[in-house]
């Protein structure tokens, strides 16, 4: 098995160049303390910040028209949300219970996540939900997001409504979208971001991504250790990605075992949807949309519609609608049509698809809160009537926590160029620009000053006096203006210019920014590992995000959507 990729961003050519041997790294000091937010950002469609706005969360969070007519319970309705605690606290099916906690204790969960889930099987609790594929070093950073919110969320849930409440993991280890989960981003100590690859051969199509071996983790690993090598929380990255691949036989398990180390002290609990306890239960839900799919289409593409006229996109389409379920044989899913399933018989196993999935979820756990992204409130507002044409109350939508991590060198360029960190999240480069000009020396910027004034003013009189020799002579001296203009702001700009390379050699991290803080033009928690903010900071910075997202949960409550700006 052979690890595919492995590449590092080339910043000053802006193109990936292959692995390099990395420099003997300088060891950093360990970060302590609670986590500096340096900013909270509202976003909004202004330029440079369109990547942080979505419609439908910024209508969800100010309880909007559109989200009074497509959630049937909102984050915001203190009353809504204890009747649904209410009305959904229930015992869970006891081969699922049993089935659940021989799983958490064959993986190694801690007494915190037995007891919740203790609570959770005998109806003492509801829960906050959140789920993600598997993928290597705990997925993207908003996966870790993801979670830490639904910690955050259960803390608000218990002082809102007086019940307690669970934090639930949902590992989507039956999908089959490899190319999704198959890489990583990581960053070396100089903010170098290395791009890690499984290999390609593991995969067959139409494979669960949570059956994938296991073994096949150990190289990408391997080299993403090498890449963190000296970082403060390198150390502490390397005990939980060697508990993982021990407790887990797969991908799926693997991610659930690292899931449960990290959140440890916070009770968390994983659900794995490839339990044969789990799928027996789910299996009533199936039939009941079995008895009714062309019904229950018809109501989410009319949604679809609805969506797609409001907030400018259909999250399921038509497509995707033409059948909520996939059969699985050897590991591999088939989509099969409604007619094929209910002609296949008990002895298939099916299995929802993202259309009938959080029905489920919602059907077989007392889920009053679930945190979301863009594209998982999306699929919830278009699927109401399919929630209430199966008796299913859905667990209320909530905005996940959202977060830019700054690096040290990223705060030293914000004081150098005293500008403020939205501006750093619009473009990097600017930023650098923008130190690069005030470092030309004053006398320099003077000089430069004084002779395109003098030059101008040459020119304009040389304007009004060549009247005298031809009407016509003013207009090739602007031509001439124009001309001298042009190279005098190039002057400007090569001046700025050298002054940036002599700067990207005394802060070689500073123009490494741009590719760490959005790589690939994204946002950084779409495309970096989940375990560089521990391989930077320690494990103690998931219990620290996991306050943080307490305070997220009730600040949305309240009404506000904010993407946060955190130091590293």
């Amino acid at each position: 098995m052979t690890l595919s990729g492995g590449r590092a961003y080339d910043a000053p050519n802006h193109v990936l160049s292959p692995s390099r041997p990395l420099a003997a790294a300088p060891v950093h000091a360990a970060v302590m303390g609670t986590l500096p937010v340096r900013a909270r950002i509202a976003p909004g469609p202004a330029p440079g910040l369109e990547r942080l706005h979505d419609p439908l969360l910024d209508d969800l969070v100010h309880d909007g028209p559109l989200a009074r007519e497509r959630f049937a319970t909102r984050w915001s309705d203190e009353a809504a949300l204890r009747a649904l605690a209410a009305a959904k606290r229930a015992p869970l099916a006891a081969p699922l219970a049993a089935e659940l906690m021989d799983y958490h204790r064959r993986l190694g969960a801690s007494e915190a996540s037995l007891g919740a889930l203790e609570r959770l099987a005998r109806g003492a609790a509801v829960c906050a939900v959140s789920g993600q594929q598997p993928a290597p070093l705990g997925g993207p950073l908003y996966s870790l997001h993801k979670i830490a919110t639904t910690v955050g969320l259960c803390a608000a849930v218990e002082a809102r409504t007086g019940v307690p409440c669970v934090p639930l993991f949902w590992m989507h280890g039956e999908d089959s979208d490899f190319a999704e989960i198959r890489g990583a981003l990581v960053a070396d100590s100089g903010l170098t971001v290395h791009e890690l690859q499984l290999p390609a051969e593991i995969h067959r199509e139409g494979q669960m991504v949570g059956g994938l071996p296991v073994a096949a983790l150990a190289a990408l690993e391997a080299r993403a250790l090498e890449i963190w090598a000296g970082l403060p929380g390198a150390g502490e990255a390397r005990a939980a990605l060697a508990a993982a691949p021990a407790r887990g036989r797969d991908l799926g398990e693997a991610t659930s075992a690292l899931v449960l180390a990290l959140f440890a002290a916070r009770g968390v609990v994983v659900v794995d949807p490839r339990l044969p306890a789990l799928r027996a239960a789910a299996r009533p839900v199936i039939e009941r949309y079995l008895a009714k799919p062309d019904e229950l289409a018809r109501a989410a593409r009319a949604a679809g519609a609805r969506l797609s006229s409001t907030i400018g996109r259909r999250p399921l389409a038509d497509a995707a609608l033409d059948s909520f379920v996939f059969a699985i044989q050897d590991g591999v899913r088939r989509k099969v049509t409604p007619a094929e399933a209910r002609a296949a018989g008990a002895g298939t196993a099916l299995v929802p698809s993202v259309a009938l999935r959080p029905v489920v979820q919602d059907a077989l756990f007392p889920t009053v809160a679930m945190a979301c992204g863009p594209g998982e409130a999306a699929y919830l507002a278009q699927l109401r009537e399919v929630f209430e044409g199966l008796g299913v109350r859905g667990a209320a939508p909530v905005p996940r926590l959202s977060a830019t991590w700054l690096p040290p060198a990223a705060g030293a360029l914000l004081e150098a160029a005293g500008a403020e960190p939205a501006e750093l999240l619009a473009s990097p480069d600017a930023v650098l620009k923008r130190v690069a000009e005030r470092k030309v020396p004053a006398e320099v910027r003077a000089a430069l000053a004084g002779a395109r004034s003098a030059a101008l003013e040459g020119l304009a009189r040389l304007a009004e006096s060549s009247k005298r020799v031809d009407a016509s002579l003013p207009q090739m001296v602007e031509s001439a203006r124009g001309k001298v203009e042009y190279q005098f702001a190039r002057i400007e700009e090569g001046l700025a210019g050298k002054v940036r390379h002599q700067l990207e050699r005394q802060q070689p991290e500073w123009p490494r920014l741009r590719y760490f803080l959005l790589p690939g033009d994204k946002l950084q928690e779409r495309r970096l590992a989940s375990l560089e903010v521990v391989a930077r900071r320690g494990q103690a910075a998931v219990g620290e995000l996991c306050e943080l997202a307490g305070e997220h949960a009730r600040r949305t409550a309240a009404g506000a959507l904010e993407h946060l700006v955190i130091d590293l």
